[in-house]
């Protein structure tokens, strides 16, 4: 499956594999044969699959520690090879082995699988890693395609701005901004509205390759945008996620209109970037939208802050709010993206009973993930590529 011709391997001498079924009652003659082996090929690498197999033919438990501390110890150390031992751990059971394997390793490495609201999860974790520094000590990783761990890696910034490279048009209508789930999902319909849950702890700035990369494949193809309102980004922060994306100002002036609070409005002093008004929301949307569309011929997409507006509309009226753009983007076969960090639980529950889309984007052992409740979809890892000058999000499943 990945790729290894090991009949070729055996070849160049750069493989071997031994099967030990009838020497199970023989430990000293399999312990010798594997030391042979070893020195044989001057193999860097011995796997012992599984160790809890081998120490099943054992008539006593201790001759496994002998094995350990005499072969693995001594043996493997002169030869330079490093060994993996592979051990099972039953279902119900927290201990490792017989108890003692892990204190003769160098390092005891668990891999798991959990359930995260009915999906399944895998997670690597470090219990022990002789010599080594740990920057965390669990990490999420994959078997698609092979096996990956998926790195903590922040969104940064970048100095040096690329034009953005939009994703080819999928099949439903608009894409999504990342090319997995374009694949996965056909797109976001034309005319539907997307609800995304955060995990309020995660930084607005790491969302930018979700949320963000979305209103720049729109600009690319000269689709027009509205934000409402601009929140959690630094005056800083904003100027430059607007810069990475390669896109001019006459472009940000033609194409887009950010509503922010008025004191963000005023230290922006861009002619795109207007104050967001507590009064009358709807009718200025409206005349907003209508202006965008009579300049370009096409609907904007739309980005809403759930949270934000309810705390200046109120539920109530923030409820009505929503309903009013779910409806003018059917009718406007345009895009809605609704986000919220659960600032308002009963408004939530409300709102993604509304929309047509409704995914969770979280944070586990310093990982993103995002999945899909409508439509469901298994749990997708992020990792965030910014070779191009923007970050852009590689989704993979984990399965």
């Amino acid at each position: 499956m990945l790729g290894f011709d090991f009949k070729k391997l055996e070849e160049d001498g750069l493989f071997k594999f031994m099967e030990f079924i009838t020497l199970l009652d023989a430990s000293g003659e399999m312990f010798a044969r594997i030391s042979d082996a070893v020195s044989e090929i001057n193999a860097r690498r011995l796997v012992i699959d599984s160790l809890t197999a081998l120490t099943h033919g054992l008539k006593d438990p201790r001759e496994l520690r002998v094995f350990l501390h005499s072969f693995l110890a001594r043996t493997a150390e002169s030869e330079n090879c490093t060994t993996l031992a592979i051990e099972e751990i039953p279902i119900g059971r927290d201990s490792i082995g017989y108890g003692f394997e892990e204190f003769v390793a160098s390092a005891v490495i668990t891999l798991e699988k959990r359930l995260h609201e009915g999906r399944m999860l895998r997670i690597l974790n470090v219990v022990k890693m002789r010599g080594g520094r740990l920057e965390r000590q669990q990490s999420l990783f994959t078997l698609d395609g092979g096996f990956k761990v998926f790195p903590y890696r922040q969104v940064k910034l970048s100095m040096r701005p690329e034009r953005y490279k939009p994703l080819p048009v999928p099949s439903k209508g608009f894409s999504t901004g990342m090319a997995y789930l374009d694949d996965l999902l056909g797109g976001y319909p034309k005319g539907s509205t997307i609800f995304f849950e955060i995990n309020p702890d995660i930084p607005p700035i790491q969302t930018i390759p979700i949320l963000v990369n979305v209103l720049a494949d729109f600009l690319s193809k000269k689709r027009p945008a509205i934000i409402l309102p601009l929140v959690g980004l630094t005056n800083e922060d904003f100027r430059q996620v607007l810069k990475i994306y390669g896109f001019s100002e006459e472009e940000y002036r033609n194409l887009i209109r950010i509503f922010a609070y008025e004191e963000f409005a005023e230290k922006c002093k861009l002619p795109y970037v207007l104050p967001f008004e507590y009064e009358n929301v709807i009718e200025k949307l409206v005349v907003v939208e209508k202006e965008l569309q009579e300049r370009t011929g096409q609907s904007p997409i739309k980005l809403i802050s759930l949270d934000h507006l309810a705390l200046n509309q109120g539920i109530e009226k923030t409820l009505h709010i929503i309903n009013h753009e779910i409806n003018r983007t059917k009718a406007c076969e345009s895009l809605t993206i609704i986000t919220s960090q659960k600032l308002f639980p009963s408004l939530v529950d409300q709102v993604k009973s509304l929309v047509d889309l409704h995914f969770k984007l979280d944070q586990l052992h310093g990982s993103l993930i995002l999945y899909g409740i409508k439509p469901p979809t298994p749990i997708l890892g992020i990792e965030i590529e910014q070779s191009k000058g923007y970050p852009a999000a590689i989704l993979t499943p984990i399965i």
